[in-house]
């Protein structure tokens, strides 16, 4: 039976759990409010994200509510991911493939559930030969645990710094065996839940004899930025460039996104909103001497402001 005293307590407890709701749905902040004003780059969430480490990479998911990056260890490196608690970013988590190999440069899908990375894992590419080189490998989340990673698909070269347009064009960075440490941006087309054969960018956006690699494209493939080194206009040891698509593998010059972005150090791992407003991406600026950390900045983005 139920007497008043118990009918009171119920009328209380619920009382208390309304206005924590209430509290709690008032003081939970926008991932990105804090950041309308960044006309030029700032630490993104100091202390929580931001901590003068040996971490890069950038790709947000579940409408920016967690983030995954590549942090370095003595003697590897991983991924790791951070969801935000409504006023900061908790502590990071460890994605839990293996303590053996080093896993990099992770792409997210929007809705957080599919990842596509570089790893070093051992793959038979036939009967005679196994490679260690970094491949492309994915994983998909399902109950809210990784799957084992598959292979997306076997280069001859050494490749990274995967990203995926809407139609499933795959954009990423390959370096050939020669130890030349040069590197260029290629694409692989999406058909029939396949990849078609990877497809070098145009000479405009590669070089011979340079580095290019880092490189972000848009959703709907309008855009692409990317990290180049000793370019004739650099700013630092390398710098962010932005290149517009105007035909079937055709790409404007591409145009420095300025000292306002680029610094003396490295800048790299470019990562644009969804909503096309923000740009996040890994710096060394402010590092001492010879001992680079990196931190991940963010700053306005407008793209039309490097349309001619």
């Amino acid at each position: 039976m139920i007497n008043k005293k118990n009918i009171v307590q119920l009328l209380f407890a619920f009382v208390v759990l309304y206005s924590y709701q209430e509290v709690t749905a008032q003081t939970k902040v926008n991932v990105l409010d804090s950041y309308e004003n960044a006309e030029t780059p700032v630490l993104f969430y100091p202390g929580a994200i931001s901590i003068n480490g040996i971490q890069w990479n950038n790709a947000l998911s579940q409408k920016n509510e967690i983030i995954f990056y590549c942090q370095q260890l003595p003697t590897r490196a991983r991924l790791v991911y951070q969801e935000f608690n409504g006023r900061s970013f908790d502590p990071p988590e460890t994605i839990p493939f293996d303590t053996i190999y080093n896993y990099s440069d992770p792409y997210l899908n929007s809705k957080g559930d599919h990842m596509i990375f570089m790893a070093n894992i051992p793959y038979r590419i036939s009967q005679d030969s196994v490679t260690s080189n970094f491949q492309l490998w994915q994983s998909h989340q399902v109950n809210k645990k990784w799957s084992k990673p598959e292979i997306v698909f076997p280069t001859a070269g050494s490749v990274g710094y995967p990203w995926r347009a809407n139609d499933g064009t795959l954009f990423f960075s390959m370096m050939p065996l020669d130890g030349s440490g040069k590197s260029n941006i290629y694409y692989a087309s999406y058909s029939n839940k396949k990849y078609g054969a990877p497809r070098a960018l145009p000479d405009n956006i590669n070089s011979k004899n340079r580095f290019e690699g880092d490189a972000y494209i848009s959703p709907d493939k309008n855009f692409l930025i990317f990290v180049g080194f000793d370019r004739s206009d650099s700013q630092g040891y390398s710098d962010l460039y932005i290149t517009f698509r105007i035909g079937e593998n055709q790409w404007t010059d591409p145009k420095s996104l300025g000292s306002n972005i680029n610094s003396a150090g490295y800048d790299g791992s470019p990562y644009v909103t969804d909503d096309g407003r923000f740009l996040l991406f890994t710096s060394s600026r402010n590092s001492p001497g010879n001992s680079s950390f990196f931190n991940t900045y963010i700053v306005r983005f407008d793209k039309t402001n490097y349309i001619d």
